[in-house]
């Protein structure tokens, strides 16, 4: 039960709703692009249903955004090479 709690609570994390309006597309326009029927779109993006890689993928090219976009990342990382040796 806590895993699935877990992973609602990631998927609450993705602003699909604030991209989708900001770029002036219905629940509709998103599933036909997702390839899924619009309720299975909007479980998406109340976090009841789970994005996959490919989809948050599309997502990101529609949004023209990143997947750190997305799911409301900020910052930047950084991996010195050097450290990759380590």
């Amino acid at each position: 039960m806590q895993k699935n709690a877990e992973r609602s609570e990631v998927m609450s994390d993705l602003n699909l709703k604030e991209f989708r309006l900001k770029n002036g597309y219905s629940q509709s326009d998103i599933a036909e692009i997702l390839g899924v029927t619009q309720p299975h779109y909007h479980k998406l993006e109340v976090g009841k249903s789970l994005a996959n890689s490919n989809q948050i993928l599309k997502l990101c090219d529609v949004f023209k955004c990143t997947p750190n976009d997305l799911f409301g990342i900020k910052g930047s990382y950084v991996v010195a090479m050097d450290q990759l040796d380590d």
